[in-house]
């Protein structure tokens, strides 16, 4: 598994890391949309810098897209922030804002702080 999934007060950070698949990037958000605790989340940070490869695609993306946009049902109080360097998961990252699909407040940032600072997370 190249993910864990850190809880906080008001939302979680799903931090990636190693070589991440797309079952793996899956699994991620079935772990977390199928916790009893994910329609109280705030936000998702979603924190790809310590990758070292990624095995999917836009049509994965896509797939996610739609399984996001169902878990809204839930939980339609979602801010998410993708933290990457990698010019390929920012792409896929664009990819997913631009969805039809998404319906979350989405950015993208090279930082941690950045996004945590867009969240409002920072004093």
């Amino acid at each position: 598994m190249s993910y864990e999934i850190l809880w906080e007060t008001k939302g979680v950070v799903k931090r990636f890391f190693g070589h991440v698949t797309s079952n793996e990037l899956f699994q991620a958000g079935v772990d977390l949309q199928g916790n009893v605790r994910f329609d109280q989340l705030q936000y998702v940070i979603n924190d790809f810098l310590g990758i070292q490869g990624f095995s999917f695609s836009s049509g994965d993306v896509e797939e996610l897209s739609a399984i996001d946009n169902a878990a809204s049902g839930t939980n339609k109080n979602l801010k998410l922030a993708i933290i990457a360097s990698d010019p390929g998961i920012i792409a896929l990252a664009n990819q997913y804002a631009s969805s039809p699909m998404n319906i979350y407040p989405f950015r993208i940032f090279s930082t941690l702080g950045d996004g945590r600072a867009w969240l409002g997370l920072l004093p």
